[in-house]
């Protein structure tokens, strides 16, 4: 099992360069990978949660890391399809991959908050047929010279598109969402699932559900990949909750690293470790520690 950390481009922290240096820090402390996550609007909880404070753009974010480091991953915790035009996303996507040296795991989701897709004038109920379209764009956009496409929403052809990505044949395509159609995402399109705030219990059912929506679909499941993200607080209080059914990372560093070997028997690849908090020396002290005193003892 890898271990990835959240970059905390949603939680208000002003001044962005303090968000590529944390990746630095993650990088030295031995992190597989960095995550950003994606909101245009504050809308709903996020409106609640940062009030005035800003939400810094996950790709602009991920290309500054992608230039002050040197090995870790540049992930999206996740990237909202529907969004995104296919063309405009798969060349910014291309070019970062390029730029990285081949280091982008894209993250894809469908979100939840019907006021921002309001205000960007996208049907909120067409999303999950969106999300479907735009993968198979992507797909054709990055191993098709001459990309050819037709879908209800976008349709491409006749032009020649460049660059391709620099991983073959395009960047892992890490499904969000714990859903019965993202679970059926993940057997169509990805490469992986990678998902939030999974119990143990609920990862172990998901993944053994991919596993048969997969094996239906043809494919073969053991390329799969499968991250998720949860929160982390030392609390040095014992959770609530029984390990197989715990949410987060909390408690004594005893209780973090038994929450981990479950989820390492439930057959996580990556857990993506995140600090709520806009305070960028609790981030760092946060990292530090899981890397040196909780991570060894797995």
């Amino acid at each position: 099992m890898r271990a990835g950390f959240g970059i905390p481009n949603n939680q208000g922290v002003e001044n962005p360069n303090d968000l590529v240096g944390l990746a630095v820090t993650a990088e030295q402390l031995g992190f597989s990978s960095v995550w950003v996550r994606e909101h245009l609007f504050h809308a709903t909880y996020v409106a609640e949660r940062l009030g005035d404070k800003p939400y810094h753009d996950a790709l602009t974010i991920l290309t500054a890391i992608a230039c002050a480091t040197k090995s870790v991953r540049l992930g999206t915790s996740v990237l909202v399809l529907p969004w995104h035009d296919p063309a405009r996303l798969g060349k910014m996507i291309a070019t970062l991959d390029q730029l990285s040296g081949g280091r982008v795991d894209l993250g894809v989701g469908v979100a939840t908050t019907r006021d921002e897709f309001e205000n960007l004038g996208v049907d909120f109920a067409t999303r999950g047929k969106r999300t479907d379209e735009i993968l198979g764009a992507l797909q054709a956009l990055w191993t098709q010279d001459t990309p050819q496409f037709t879908g209800e929403f976008y349709r491409y052809g006749g032009l020649k598109f460049s660059p391709k990505p620099l991983q073959t044949p395009y960047p892992p395509l890490l499904i969000g969402g714990s859903s019965a159609a993202a679970r059926r995402r993940v057997a169509r399109f990805g490469d992986g699932w990678h998902t939030l705030r999974q119990s143990p219990n609920q990862f172990a059912e998901g993944r053994r559900d991919i596993i048969r929506l997969t094996e239906a679909a043809g494919r073969d499941p053991a390329v799969l990949r499968y991250s998720l993200t949860l929160p982390m607080r030392f609390t040095g209080t014992p959770p609530g909750a029984p390990v197989q059914d715990r949410t987060a990372l909390t408690g004594t560093d005893d209780d973090i690293i038994e929450t981990l070997r479950a989820y390492r028997s439930a057959g996580l690849d990556e857990i993506v470790v995140s600090v709520s908090s806009a305070d960028v020396n609790c981030n760092s002290d946060a990292m530090a520690r899981f890397m040196q005193q909780v991570w060894p003892k797995l």
